[in-house]
């Protein structure tokens, strides 16, 4: 068994850095039955207010039980960058991304987003990312602690403008899904039981939609494995470079479906985890989203956006959580016939 060095955010928020094996035991078949977490999951917010004017991108972020904070990039910005990466993937678009931080008495707001608009009319925007709220005077690091939410905005995607979906036929979208990877570790895992570890999760996610059943199907992780940012956003807590967790997500698929109405909207707790050496014995989540009102060249809507919360345990008694949003487009959007 490789040992390795890792960063551990325990459940009580204190963050330890361990030397040891951080794998599965051998004696596994001997552990006695544990007792496997009840799993709640609770929708996430999926739109949020949002606007983008003069450069400046602004956010309405809901506290829980208390007033809307409201950041933006003019003041509140920690850090902010642009990837070297395919990205955006629509012809003629600019995108940017963001680290946006809020202290207040009530508590602070560490907010992730990214924004991609068209370099010809910035009014043609989309807007992503997620949030951790925190309660009066709690580390950064205790993020055990903290309100967790998802976003996903912009014009297209508004529903009293809904799309005028096809009454036939399929339409296949791929693009990428992101957000936040918590694991509890149980009895298996040795020296780490009884501690978590969060990383941030980035992968391709491919969805079908049948617009003549009116369903949406999709998958996180088939088309490629999960892969980790660990360390990308959630500093200072996290330095750069830090290992990935020991209980990876490369392997995780995580498979949604749901059905949708005339305006395009969709949202369903029909999910599935799966992993080819874990035993999962329970999953549960929610995922919601939107179709474009925006038609492609072969005039289905040019993307599906959405959010997702999905929680499974194992038979070990660990259990994990991935919170996320995705942006997947058609062909004909990512590479638009030649006229």
């Amino acid at each position: 068994m490789k040992c390795r060095q890792v960063l551990v955010v325990t459940v009580a928020g204190a963050v330890l850095t361990l030397s040891g094996c951080a794998g599965v035991g051998a004696d596994n078949a001997e552990l006695e039955p544990v007792e496997i977490p009840t799993l709640t999951p609770e929708p996430q917010p999926f739109r949020t207010q949002t606007s983008f004017a003069g450069g400046v991108l602004s956010i309405d972020v809901p506290t829980p039980g208390g007033p809307t904070r409201t950041l933006d990039t003019a003041r509140d910005v920690d850090s902010t960058w642009g990837l070297f990466l395919p990205r955006p993937v629509q012809p003629n678009h600019a995108s940017r991304e963001w680290i946006l931080v809020d202290n207040h008495y009530d508590g602070r707001v560490l907010l992730y987003a990214l924004a991609s608009w068209n370099a010809d009319d910035p009014a043609d925007y989309l807007v992503a990312g997620w949030w951790l709220i925190y309660p009066p005077d709690v580390p950064f690091v205790a993020y055990e602690a903290a309100t967790r939410g998802v976003f996903v905005d912009g014009p297209e995607l508004d529903p009293a403008d809904p799309p005028d979906l096809p009454l036939a036929g399929t339409a296949t979208y791929v693009g990428s899904m992101g957000g936040l990877y918590t694991y509890n570790y149980g009895r298996a895992w040795d020296e780490l039981a009884g501690s978590a570890e969060v990383t941030e999760f980035a992968g391709q996610v491919a969805l079908t939609a049948d617009f003549g059943q009116n369903r949406l199907t999709g998958c996180l992780g088939c088309l490629e494995p999960i892969a980790t940012a660990p360390g990308r956003h959630l500093f200072p807590a996290v330095p750069w470079g830090a290992d990935d967790p020991a209980a990876s997500p490369t392997d995780y698929e995580v498979r949604f479906e749901a059905s949708f109405g005339a305006g395009g909207a969709f949202g369903g707790s029909a999910v599935t985890v799966a992993h080819p050496d874990r035993t999962i014995v329970s999953s549960a989540g929610t995922w919601q989203g939107q179709f474009s009102n925006v038609p492609d060249a072969d005039g289905n809507p040019r993307r599906v956006v959405g959010s997702t919360d999905v929680l499974f345990a194992e038979d070990d008694g660990s259990h994990g959580r991935f919170t996320g949003i995705f942006d997947a487009l058609t062909p004909a959007t990512i590479t638009p016939p030649k006229r």
